[in-house]
């Protein structure tokens, strides 16, 4: 009986606490060296979006605003034009059709059968070639130039003519002073010319060029500040406008200039806005790179002074100095 019991198996000791967390331990790094089958990968750290490359919206102007109540006569006439397909051209800055405007009230000048003319306009559409002058009434197939009161606007339009318009004449615009002696001088030019310029300009002079502008025009004054003070006054320029500083009015006539600023190279014109490179090419100027400058094809370095104006752009003859052009 003695030797069975020996016999039989002993019963294992219950595992130590410290025998549980070695084993533990053990099962853990097993199964986090094993290949995660079923894990979700972690997430990729998400980039902000790259900014908009969209253009900015352009900049449109608007006529300004009208002010003053409409009478139903002046509402009548406006929608009476509208009625007739009478179409008013202007330009947001003319300061005549914004008298046009306002000869109808706040209310019935909303209502006009307006077309804004200057493509920088709101809502701006190419106008007829007949229109040479803002305001212009076009009519049963006929165009009429110039601000035109509320009882011409009646007569032109066959409307009621039993009505009667206080306002039918609008005031005279003011009147302008009186040139100072000798006319108006173009705004002096206050940065400091480089060789370069200067150079130029001087080239231009003994070549014969000529430079026709007025001095209200800001595309003419943004041409005599690409060659600095004592650059822009070597320029061969030729003042057009009747009441500007020594005026050779007839010379432009002459030249029918019709666009400022207007250059004459060669024998030819050229209209608009030109760059140091355009004139230097067309005169046929070189000078020589200065040193250690980023001179251009021409060896003329002008990388310090870009044109500050896109090359092209002018004003026109009728725009004058209280049109928007100075």
């Amino acid at each position: 009986m003695l030797a069975l019991l020996l016999a039989l198996p002993s019963r294992p000791a219950p595992p130590t606490r410290a025998a549980v967390l070695r084993s533990a331990a053990a099962s853990l790094a097993a199964h986090s060296l094993a290949p995660l089958a079923h894990a979700i990968p972690p997430l990729p750290l998400l980039e902000p979006p790259p900014p908009s490359q969209e253009a900015l919206p352009p900049l449109l102007y608007t006529p300004p605003q009208v002010r003053g109540v409409s009478s139903p006569q002046q509402l009548a006439l406006a929608e009476h034009l509208n009625r007739r397909g009478a179409t008013f051209y202007g330009a947001y800055w003319c300061a005549y059709c914004q008298q046009q405007r306002a000869l109808f009230g706040a209310t019935a000048s909303r209502i006009l059968p307006y077309v804004e003319c200057d493509a920088r306009g709101y809502r701006a559409a190419a106008c007829p070639p007949q229109v040479a002058a803002y305001p212009t009434w076009q009519l049963d197939g006929r165009f009429y130039s110039g601000l035109r009161s509320l009882s011409e606007l009646q007569a032109l339009s066959g409307f009621d003519a039993a009505v009667r318009f206080a306002d039918a004449s609008p005031p005279p615009p003011p009147r302008r002073p009186p040139p100072p002696p000798g006319g108006y001088r173009p705004a002096e030019v206050a940065e400091a010319s480089t060789a370069a310029q200067l150079a130029l300009a001087r080239h231009l002079r003994a070549s014969g060029a000529r430079f026709y502008g007025a001095y209200w025009c800001r595309f003419c004054g943004a041409q005599r500040e690409m060659f600095g003070a004592a650059g822009a006054e070597a320029l061969p320029y030729v003042e057009c406008a009747a009441d500007g500083y020594r005026s050779a009015a007839a010379a432009c006539g002459a030249a029918a200039v019709a666009a400022y600023p207007t250059w004459e190279i060669g024998g030819k014109v050229y209209s608009g806005l030109q760059s140091f490179e355009t004139l230097a090419r067309l005169s046929n100027f070189t000078a020589a790179p200065s040193i250690g400058a980023a001179a251009d094809g021409l060896g003329i370095d002008f990388s310090a002074q870009p044109p500050p104006l896109r090359a092209g752009d002018d004003c026109t003859l009728a725009a004058g100095p209280t049109e928007g052009c100075e």
